[in-house]
């Protein structure tokens, strides 16, 4: 390191630290998991790239727990849509769909822990808010209409997951896109090639590996007309229990 030179008056002034957030934390903390996984988050690791003390960070939370519910907050503060479509419950629910699977193919890793917690934070509930508002024209009442929710939740976020199988994947063994299906489409020919696998080869080349390709294309189309049907099932069964209604929607996205 350079010593400073000349008197300590005549040197520029040394640099004020920044001061530490628990908005940079968290911050940094999605930043890390989007690179390197959700377990590469630690409170040592986050210090060490702050450049500050482990201790100061517990001052933002007391545990990795409560740390991990602030990053699930921050992810659902992205999946908001800045301007919901009205008149037509169609195109908002369209826009509060599309925003969730772009927000959660860029966060792979929050897939992984949904399943594990209940996210009740502020942006959780503002994201509730603009579901329920995407359906608000369907007349349902209020439980039918969380009834509705869970299920197009369920099918989202199992679509998203298989999304992000093969992304992590790549990830993890650093290879590009193209690699991975010229090595997976490989291993499949070798693995079907003795022909005691009939009905797996029948499916295609590559395509065990890719379980959710293509859903993209249409898939509001799809959903809305699952929506249409399971409203018009609430309206007209109270008691109904949608419980098969991703199978449901799996079924009307073959038939598209």
């Amino acid at each position: 390191m350079t010593e400073p030179r000349g008197p300590l008056w005549t040197r520029p002034a040394a640099a004020k630290p920044e001061r530490l957030t628990r908005e940079a934390v968290v911050a940094l903390a999605v930043e890390l998991a989007d690179r390197e996984g959700l377990e590469a988050v630690s409170v040592r690791r986050l210090a060490a790239e702050l450049s500050a003390r482990p201790m100061s960070l517990y001052s933002f939370f007391k545990r990795k727990d409560d740390l991990v519910d602030l990053m699930i907050d921050q992810v659902q503060a992205e999946m908001l849509v800045p301007e919901m479509p009205s008149g037509d419950w169609r195109a908002a629910l369209r826009a509060v769909l599309h925003r969730q699977i772009e927000v959660g193919r860029k966060h792979v890793w929050v897939m992984g822990v949904f399943g594990s917690r209940a996210p009740i934070g502020p942006n959780a509930a503002r994201h509730a808010e603009q579901s329920y508002e995407a359906i608000a024209g369907l007349g349902l009442s209020p439980e039918r209409a969380t009834r509705l929710l869970r299920s197009v939740d369920t099918y989202l976020w199992g679509y998203v997951t298989l999304n992000g199988q093969e992304l992590a994947a790549r990830r993890r063994d650093q290879l590009t896109e193209q690699e991975w299906r010229e090595s997976t489409s490989a291993y499949f020919d070798e693995l079907t090639a003795a022909g005691d696998l009939p009905n797996l080869a029948a499916v295609g080349r590559g395509r065990p590996w890719r379980p959710a390709a293509g859903l993209g294309r249409g898939l509001g189309r799809r959903l809305r007309r699952g929506v249409e049907l399971a409203a018009r099932r609430l309206r007209e069964e109270p008691g109904a229990v949608l419980t098969t209604y991703a199978q449901r929607l799996l079924i009307l996205s073959e038939t598209s």
